[in-house]
């Protein structure tokens, strides 16, 4: 997970560095000339790109999850864009009745395009509202109609609605971290976020 965190980094500071000239003095600088040629037009100056990541362990829960997004700032304070997730995950449950310490293990594969809107309210705090639509893939212990222990598998959708508030936290050139709570305040049958506690997100985004 490491190593896959370092290169998140890179390929963000990477992206923000492709956006930096060098003025007379040798310093680094935006090019101010190419921001006004696009006044009234696409300004790639005003595209972000980057993502959210996740991953942790802990006896026998396990997680982890990418989620690129890319969209463009459409006035100072409001952007909007498109991304696609990725998050996999697992628990473990006691299903075993003669021997209780076998573990077995409900395991979950979620694919997840969505539409993504932020607005910086003030300074580095930012609002959010995301439509997602939810593939979710389901295997895990169970047992059959003639109580046989067996593996139950199944597949849903689901359409979520995350509303949410965060902290940006520039890390130099066009760069930023941020984290956000976010609460699918429609709860779904099927929803895979927590009722009545929010998730939260982590992140790296160039232009954001």
């Amino acid at each position: 997970m490491k190593n896959l965190f370092i290169v998140f980094l890179v390929l963000a500071v990477t992206a923000a560095s492709a956006q930096e000239v060098y003025t007379s003095s040798g310093k680094p600088g935006f090019h101010k000339k190419a921001s006004k040629k696009h006044k009234k037009g696409y300004n790639p100056d005003k595209l972000i790109v980057g993502g959210g990541f996740a991953a942790g362990y802990s006896s026998g829960y396990a997680s982890f999850g990418l989620a690129p997004i890319v969209g463009y700032r459409i006035t100072e304070h409001f952007m909007a864009g498109v991304g696609f997730g990725y998050k996999y995950a697992q628990e473990p449950v006691y299903v075993d009745p003669v021997d209780p310490n076998k573990v077995s293990y409900i395991r979950q594969n979620l694919l997840y395009p969505n539409l993504w809107t932020r607005y910086i309210v003030f300074r580095n705090f930012f609002v959010s509202g995301t439509v997602e639509y939810d593939f979710i893939s389901q295997k895990g212990p169970g047992y059959d109609n003639y109580g046989n222990l067996t593996t139950i598998k199944r597949n849903v959708t689901n359409t979520a609605l995350l509303l949410g508030a965060g902290l940006r936290q520039p890390l130099g050139g066009r760069v930023s971290l941020y984290a956000e709570l976010i609460y699918d305040v429609l709860q779904g049958e099927n929803s895979p976020y927590p009722k009545g506690t929010p998730d939260v997100n982590f992140g790296f985004a160039a232009g954001f």
